[in-house]
């Protein structure tokens, strides 16, 4: 049997390697879609509109403001309305109008000749945080979260969206519950947060200063929120967008809510 040299064999792999045909894969630019996102509660303003574009898959991430949109926030109960004024690239804000609970609010804003629009009710029953502590999770010594309590008012039909932040930082995601399974009972369940293992970004520890805040809002916002978290959690590559309640093509929520919230200072892993 003849052997084929070692040098022959080398030399005809680095010919096939060197003929492999680079291939440039160009992904296609979506469509940019806008993105509203609004919100008017029951505390003190100015209230915030913020108004801007999606990005495409080689676009900077970060907010994409869209200037020289017109914003208008109704206040169908009161018969009062009024055009925000922008006040940075696509932020636009409220000058005269107080949220009030009970009241319908009505959003309408037009860019790029498109008008979009969104009505919220603000619920006329605000549920307010009783405690706030913290809590070491099972798993991990290490983690440590926020758990708020708060008492649901007899009666199906309550909805809430719950926020949480850490020294003066939001914490990335919104949970939405509601008490169709919890009618009148006091709630005690810690606020879930993804950990950042590399860096632990969000890791909350002794000598921070947390905040849980606690929205009243109304079904199709809570709606919003419910499959937000279900499409920021989903295992699949081809997610859904969340519920929304603008009119007119565009992503995003308006929020008409009541707020209640609390702050301390974590004391020790066990506070």
């Amino acid at each position: 049997m003849k052997i084929v040299p070692v040098l022959l064999v080398l030399m005809v792999c680095f010919c096939l390697l060197s003929c492999e045909k680079v291939i440039d894969v160009k992904l296609n630019d979506s469509e940019k879609m806008y993105i509203i996102e609004g919100e008017i509660n029951d505390m003190p303003g100015p209230y915030q509109v913020r108004v801007s574009r999606s990005a495409n898959f080689n676009d900077p991430n970060g907010f994409i403001g869209e200037s020289s949109a017109v914003v208008t926030l109704f206040d169908n109960t009161a018969k009062r309305s009024e055009r925000l004024k922008e006040t940075s690239p696509g932020i636009y804000v409220t000058s005269q109008i107080q949220g009030k609970r009970g009241h319908e609010y009505k959003l309408e804003v037009t860019a790029g000749g498109r008008l979009f629009s969104a009505t919220s009710v603000m619920p006329k029953e605000s549920v307010q945080l009783e405690k706030l502590y913290t809590q070491v999770s099972d798993f991990n010594d290490e983690d440590i979260y926020i758990v708020p309590v708060y008492t649901d008012p007899v009666g199906i039909g309550n909805y809430y969206r719950l926020r949480q932040y850490v020294n003066g930082k939001f914490i990335p995601g919104s949970i939405a519950r509601s008490d169709e399974a919890t009618d009148g009972n006091t709630m005690v369940r810690a606020l879930i947060y993804q950990v950042d293992e590399e860096n632990g970004r969000w890791r909350i520890k002794r000598g921070d200063r947390i905040r849980a805040e606690l929205q009243c809002v109304d079904k199709a916002v809570y709606d919003y929120f419910r499959t937000f978290e279900n499409t920021t959690t989903a295992n699949t590559s081809n997610p859904s967008n969340p519920l929304t309640n603008l009119s007119g093509g565009a992503l995003g929520i308006f929020n008409a809510c009541t707020v209640s919230f609390l702050e301390a200072v974590v004391e020790s892993e066990n506070y």
